[in-house]
């Protein structure tokens, strides 16, 4: 998949490689704390946490005036000193990085990229097997026609078993969930009838559509377990199930960011002529960190705002779903896979 190659283009910089070796430390240093509230660890977690975090600010800054690649690795190395130097210095005042206002501005930057790359993965996946049957001259047809009705049932199936759930056993609250799957549903018949009513005119079948939706409700359940678990059945600050798997998903999903961007570059360069791949690498990685951070320490986070968080991303991967999910119809090309 092509986020593989950019993923290769990124990990063959060492820059990141330590950029994101630190994250996945800080992250296991303050699992460890939540476990172990050892006074001399939470200094080295304030210090190496928030100086990382500074290490990124300052990055983000010198990307936008050159490529990270010319930084000598001397001046790297005082800047991050000089980052944990800043970090103990301006620690419990409002300019250090861990404050309110830089959590708002990461946390709701986090909507908009978690939702798109979220459909974005989705889709991709879908193109992706569907190409692969397509390029099968002799069966591609009745592979095709297999895949999209057991597909399609497949996520009918999960769809009504879900919805039922949520309105017959849990919470008014939880069971706006079932609201939420009930909206996916009707997209997705939505999106049905337009890839029928183009398949009967240009006689151009996009099979990996029930692919895709089934991806799509599974991503959904992802999130409302997330959300349901996390607020109502765990301790976030003191659950390692809940705190492990929200980073593996996490990661997952930055690896996959970041993989797309690396692999986009020529791209971004040319429609993107301001910003540098090493700024939205270096800023995507960060709101990320923040995002764990927000979950592994404890904040005075208001429950409403938390819900008004989790029903932004909602809302946003609705809106990709329906939106470029027509647009992916009439739009994704086979004769490039013939060649």
């Amino acid at each position: 998949m092509s986020f593989i190659t950019g993923l290769k283009v990124l990990f063959r910089k060492s820059f990141y490689t330590f950029i994101i070796t630190s994250f996945t430390l800080v992250w296991l240093l303050i699992l460890i704390f939540n476990f172990a509230p050892v006074p001399f660890l939470f200094v080295i977690i304030v210090i190496l946490g928030g100086g990382l975090l500074f290490f990124e600010i300052f990055f983000i800054v010198i990307s936008l005036f050159q490529p990270i690649e010319k930084v000598k690795w001397f001046i790297s190395a005082i800047i991050f000193v000089m980052s944990m130097v800043i970090a103990a210095f301006l620690w419990g005042t409002i300019f250090f990085p861990t404050s309110d206002i830089f959590f708002i501005i990461m946390l709701n930057a986090n909507l908009f990229f978690t939702a798109f790359f979220g459909f974005k993965l989705c889709m991709d996946s879908a193109t992706k097997v569907d190409n692969y049957v397509y390029k099968g001259k002799k069966s591609r047809i009745a592979l095709r026609i297999v895949a999209f009705i057991s597909f399609g049932i497949l996520n009918w199936w999960l769809l009504n078993f879900t919805v039922n759930f949520f309105n017959r056993f849990l919470t008014p609250l939880q069971q706006a969930a079932g609201s939420i799957l009930r909206i996916i549903l009707w997209i997705d018949l939505i999106l049905m009838g337009i890839v029928i009513i183009r398949l009967l005119v240009t006689k151009k079948f996009a099979a990996y559509i029930t692919l895709f939706f089934l991806l799509t409700t599974f991503y959904m359940l992802y999130l409302i377990f997330d959300f349901i678990y996390g607020r109502f059945f765990s301790n976030e600050s003191s659950d390692i199930f809940y705190m492990v798997l929200s980073f593996f998903m996490d990661v997952v999903l930055l690896l996959y960011i970041l993989g797309t961007v690396f692999d986009k570059i020529e791209f971004i360069k040319k429609k993107l002529r301001h910003l540098r791949v090493d700024t939205i690498a270096l800023f995507l990685i960060t709101m990320k960190l923040y995002v764990q951070i927000s979950k592994l320490i404890s904040r005075a986070t208001s429950e409403e705002y938390v819900l008004l968080q989790q029903l932004g991303i909602f809302i946003i991967f609705l809106f990709f779903t329906f939106v470029f999910g027509i647009h992916s119809i009439f739009t994704h090309k086979y004769n490039k896979i013939e060649e």
